[in-house]
């Protein structure tokens, strides 16, 4: 492993306080704050920390594998600290810093910077933090790093785009107002009384307005000039250049940042718990939900990370073995899940811990039961739960995690590393989330004390709970009442259930030994088995070779999902019945480093992921539970489920709710919600079984294994497919979803009401001609489109917060398609804005350089061509190909082959044959929020209107 650069010669050159990392620390020591910057054994990249001048903390990542270098900065400042008056101006000033500065002054300079150069830029605004992140090609990082750091030093912040950007303010809150989710933060937040985390943290026009005594604009700037000092900012930087390389860029384009000295804002207000605790919150949902929710208000604890009391407690609440609150609740057909987490500094000063419920009908009218058993559980951790045993588990699940820690995306990575630096240490930012230093008795036991009456709320969260008061800015009602004294007194007495802490997980790896080598992994995939039916194919990871860790899709194949609703719906309810019959499988096999899930296709999906160690434990037990058995009130219990979950798709966004659709129309073996709900309320457990027995005897079987397996391994899991699965009656074709075939004249149009207040639409034209040339203009040209219609459309015009461009895939064709949720228009009117900025757009095309286009080229080639960053990434384009039988696993390679010879006349060409041309097939779907619903739907030249799903596929005809 390549050592860093000396720390002093790099104090020389740069005046700075620096560290290097430390990959061989000792996890099982005492101290809790290492002397040096931590990562895992696993990573062979560079680190170091440095203090500029101005007092930001920087960290630096060296990795010469990025074909993407990135950055981001966090400030120590967010909603909690809003004006009064202002409420959402943390927020509000985060867009406002996108809109140019003194050197770059236009308002479209970065965005168009960034697309230019392959990059993605976006900032986020939370209670105490707000943090802005990039990523851009290698050669571009310099410059982005210009224009990125000058934010923080000479925004424009233009009062003539304050109306702009409060209303797209206002459009991000409008998208989120009917979110129960938002609704329910909102009301623990209020009932919080005068304590700062009472805030409206979104902002809209209302809150974002010059008032009597505050005005807007000048609140605004004296809240950058307050806040925005370098001594509470963060930065995090990796690239391929060298650490030095790196640290000057640090020095030249953060150390110029302004240090205002300030004290990083610090929440002291205390809670007044007689007002907040032993309350019943009734919480009408939008969604059609069922959940019980023990909601306590903790200390903030943050500062005792490497202690973990939060976890160990949670980790105990949340397992699932005998004797736990989720086994017996469950056995007793009361609750479906119930999982525990914390969240200890979410109020500032304040961090909460959840018990979060999903409750059967039966345990719709036992809640006060179901309080009692978790309170008990929580009594029984108190007395003998603090065990050092649970902690030796724990440490040991989460330094395996930490020795193996793959690398991730580099936008996300120095992300979270920026937000991470504003809570833990420096030094500790990376293994923070798995270090565990050592058992603290003491530490465990004063949460524990928290977690009593004096500190909870309980919520019941549903369409019918009675209400008397409304939400502010959000559609929500709710009822807030004292929970009986006698109530709580019954959670003293003895539990009516065998409640018992967690045995010894047995899924934890002994042995992380590698099974394959460099030499085995060029010969890419093979087949490695095929027998009567069974058959399985393997890839050794080319670049992962020293991670122990694999992953297996056992693909049950079989045709009748595609041309059967009854079939369709069986698959639904045996996945969600097999993940409640082996949630404590599935919980062991977390704690082990594993995962465990089974999914729909053309058949089901078994995966099993993770350390390989174990796995054949796994997969034995998993395949030995397949064939679930339920009694008649658990299968309707699931029938229950489904169908909320089908209702509740109605309560998405607009926008999700319009590529939902438009990803069931062009693809086969999808049906209409209602077709859905009507066939699984009809469906009888007689038929399930009988659907699960046609599966499980007629099919074939296919296996990819990707990762830490040799041929042994391999053999022993046909072995194991074999005997748990019943003798197969029928060997059935391998069948695959099927695309609609476009032609050219086609105009279908989808048209829906939507429960949400804002409308939604998305347009798609389809290229005549299939092939990876076209699937290359799509994604050139998506690049540039997207990003000026935003421009236009967001920034200028102000009619949504999400809009954009999107390529669409549809088998071997390629089209493209622009979308859009607002509030401020309904589905005709942003119909036919949509139809003159296509004009609008092709003049801009136009004129667009080649010098441009070649920018933009690239940044795609960059894109498809960067090296996979851990095993996910490497597995994703071969077992898509697999799943597509395209045994040449070349999909990727001839998509980069298109991109190559691509020009701009290509890209222009290929615009004219979708957007411009009228006789391009096209695929239209438009939402119909509340707020329009005396506005018409939007007609286009000869269309031909569905009904349906089914209406769609009548009409179409499929690629073969």
């Amino acid at each position: 492993m390549k050592k860093l650069l000396i720390i002093s010669v790099l104090s020389l050159l740069f005046g700075t306080a620096c560290t290097s990392a430390d990959r061989n620390a000792n996890l099982g020591a005492i101290s809790l704050v290492s002397e040096k910057l931590v990562a895992s054994p696993n990573d062979n990249r560079n680190y170091l920390t440095m203090t500029l001048d101005n007092g930001i903390e920087v960290i630096l990542v060296s990795d010469p594998s990025v074909e993407k270098s990135a950055a981001a900065l966090s400030v120590g400042v967010g909603f909690l600290q809003d004006p009064i008056t202002q409420q959402g101006l943390a927020h509000y000033l985060e867009h406002m810093l996108f809109l140019g500065t003194e050197r770059f002054p236009d308002t479209n300079g970065y965005s168009d910077f960034m697309s230019e150069n392959g990059g993605m830029h976006n900032a986020y605004t939370w209670t105490n933090i707000t943090n802005y992140m990039f990523k851009v090609n290698n050669d571009a990082y310099d410059e982005a790093l210009e224009r990125f750091s000058d934010f923080f030093k000479g925004p424009m912040l233009y009062p003539q785009y304050a109306d702009k950007e409060k209303n797209a303010v206002n459009a991000e809150w409008s998208m989120r107002k009917e979110s129960d989710y938002s609704g329910q933060f909102r009301l623990a937040r209020k009932m919080l009384g005068g304590h700062p985390a009472n805030r409206f943290m979104i902002g809209n026009t209302q809150t974002l307005s010059d008032k009597p005594n505050s005005n807007l604009h000048k609140e605004t700037v004296a809240f950058y000039k307050k806040y925005y000092s370098a001594n509470i900012m963060k930065v995090a930087m990796i690239s391929n250049e060298s650490i030095a390389q790196m640290a000057n860029k640090a020095k030249k384009h953060f150390a110029t940042i302004e240090n205002k000295n300030i004290e990083k804002p610090k929440i002291k207000a205390k809670i007044d718990f007689s007002k907040l605790a032993k309350k019943r919150v009734h919480y009408k949902s939008n969604e059609d939900v069922k959940q019980l929710k023990l909601d306590f208000t903790i200390e903030n604890n943050q500062h005792q990370f490497a202690l973990k009391p939060n976890y160990f407690i949670t980790y105990l609440l949340s397992n699932e073995m005998q004797g736990s609150p989720a086994q017996v609740l469950k056995e007793q057909g009361l609750i479906s899940q119930l999982t525990a987490h914390a969240s200890p500094n979410i109020y500032g000063n304040y961090g909460s811990l959840l018990v979060d419920i999903d409750l059967t009908d039966k345990g719709l009218k036992n809640r006060e039961l179901i309080v009692a058993t978790v309170m008990q559980y929580i009594d029984l951790i108190k007395r003998e739960g603090i065990d050092s045993k649970y902690f030796d588990e724990i440490r040991t699940s989460l330094n395996n995690q930490f020795l193996f820690l793959e690398k991730g995306d580099e936008f996300g990575y120095v992300s979270n590393l920026a937000a991470r630096m504003q809570d833990y240490p420096i030094k500790n930012v990376i293994n923070a989330p798995y270090y565990y230093s050592k058992f603290d008795k003491s530490a465990i036991e004063k949460v524990l004390t928290q977690l009593s009456s004096e500190h909870l709320r309980v919520w019941y969260i549903g369409k019918d709970e009675p209400a008397d008061s409304e939400l502010q800015f959000y559609d929500g009602e709710y009822k807030i009442t004292g929970i009986p004294a006698e109530e709580i007194v019954s959670w003293q007495s003895p539990s009516q259930f065998a409640l018992q802490l967690p045995s010894v997980n047995k899924l934890l790896p002994e042995s992380f030994a590698i099974k394959t080598n460099p030499e085995q992994a060029q010969k890419g995939v093979q087949k490695v088995y095929d027998e009567s039916g069974l058959s399985i194919w393997h890839a050794p990871s080319e670049r992962f070779t020293h991670q122990p860790k694999g992953s297996l899709d056992i693909y049950i194949n079989a045709p009748d999902v595609i041309s059967d609703i009854n079939t369709k719906v069986a698959y639904s309810l045996w996945t969600d019945l097999f993940a409640i019959a082996q949630s404590k499988l599935q919980t062991e096999a977390v704690i082990g480093g594993m995962s465990l899930n089974l999914l729909q296709n053309v058949g089901l999906v078994l995966n099993v992921s993770g350390f390989t160690d174990k796995q054949p434990l796994l997969l034995a037990q998993a395949l030995n539970g397949l064939r679930v058995e339920v009694s008649e009130v658990e299968f309707q219990q699931a029938v229950d489920r489904y169908r909320r979950a089908v209702i509740n798709q109605g309560q998405q966004l607009p926008m999700h709710q319009v590529f939902g659709k438009y990803s069931k129309l062009v693809k086969s073996g999808n049906y209409d919600p209602n077709s859905l709900i009507d066939s699984a309320q009809k469906m009888s457990l007689k038929e399930f079984y009988a659907i699960q027995e046609q599966l499980l005897t007629h099919n074939q079987i296919r296996v990819f294994a990707f990762g830490n397996y040799n041929q042994g391994d391999l053999l022993g899991i046909a072995t194991a497919v074999r005997q748990a699965l019943p003798k197969r009656k029928k060997l059935t074709e391998y069948a695959k979803v099927q695309y609609w075939l476009p032609k050219e004249g086609e105009t279908y149009v989808l048209q829906e009401d939507t429960e949400l207040a804002d409308a939604a639409v998305i347009d798609v034209a389809v290229h005549p001609i299939p092939g990876f040339a076209q699937k290359a203009a799509a994604s050139v040209l998506a690049r540039h489109l997207r990003n000026h219609i935003f421009e236009t459309l967001r920034t200028e015009e102000q009619l949504a917060y999400m809009v954009g461009a999107t390529t669409a895939t549809i088998g071997d064709y390629s089209g493209i398609g622009i979308y859009i949720q607002t509030p401020v228009k309904d589905v005709q009117a942003i119909q036919a804005r949509f139809d003159d900025y296509k004009q609008q757009y092709a003049k801009v095309l136009d004129e667009l350089s080649n010098e441009s286009f070649l920018q933009l080229k690239n940044a795609v080639m960059v894109s498809l061509k960067e090296t996979p960053k851990n095993l996910g990434d490497e597995i994703t384009p071969l077992i898509n190909d697999w799943y597509k039988e395209n045994f040449n696993f070349d999909s990727k390679e001839l998509l980069i082959a298109g991109l190559e010879t691509l020009t701009l006349a290509d890209v222009q060409n290929y615009y004219r044959q979708t957007m411009l041309n009228a006789k391009a097939a096209r695929l239209n779907v438009q939402m119909r929020g509340q707020k329009f619903k005396d506005k018409p739907f939007a007609q286009l030249p000869n269309q031909m209107r569905l009904s349906s799903v089914k209406d769609f596929y009548q009409r179409i005809t499929f690629q073969k």
